[in-house]
């Protein structure tokens, strides 16, 4: 299946904010101000060091990773095998971030109506 550039735009934003997302829930778990980006990547960058994480600490380089894979592919200079290496891994960063927030890992509350759940609605 080909990826059309307009989709693939998208899916680099949902990602992006899945990334910033999960590494702004673990800076303020640490009580870290990040402000901009600059910082967001350099407390991320930092934690994952500390860690000794590569999978963290390299987060927003397997981003930079995912979107020249995805341009290659898209121009037919590479196989879209590297494409799902470098999701893969930028995956596993974002999850381990998480994971760092307590209850971050938890499973969701099912989004049926008919399953049992608590009502918090009074």
């Amino acid at each position: 299946m080909a990826m059309q550039r307009g989709q693939w735009s998208h899916a680099e934003d949902l990602i992006w904010g899945s990334l910033v997302a999960a590494a702004r829930g673990a800076a303020l778990w640490y009580g870290e101000a990040t402000g901009d980006n600059a910082g967001l990547k350099e407390f991320v960058k930092r934690i994952g060091e500390e860690e000794k994480d590569r999978y963290i600490r390299d987060a927003f380089d397997h981003l930079s990773a995912l979107a020249d894979a995805a341009e290659r592919v898209r121009d037919r200079r590479s196989r879209v095998d590297y494409l799902i290496l470098a999701m893969d891994d930028l995956d596993e960063g974002i999850d381990r971030l998480v994971a760092r927030i307590p209850g971050g890992d938890d499973a969701l509350p099912s989004a049926d109506p008919d399953d049992e759940v608590a009502d918090f609605g009074g």
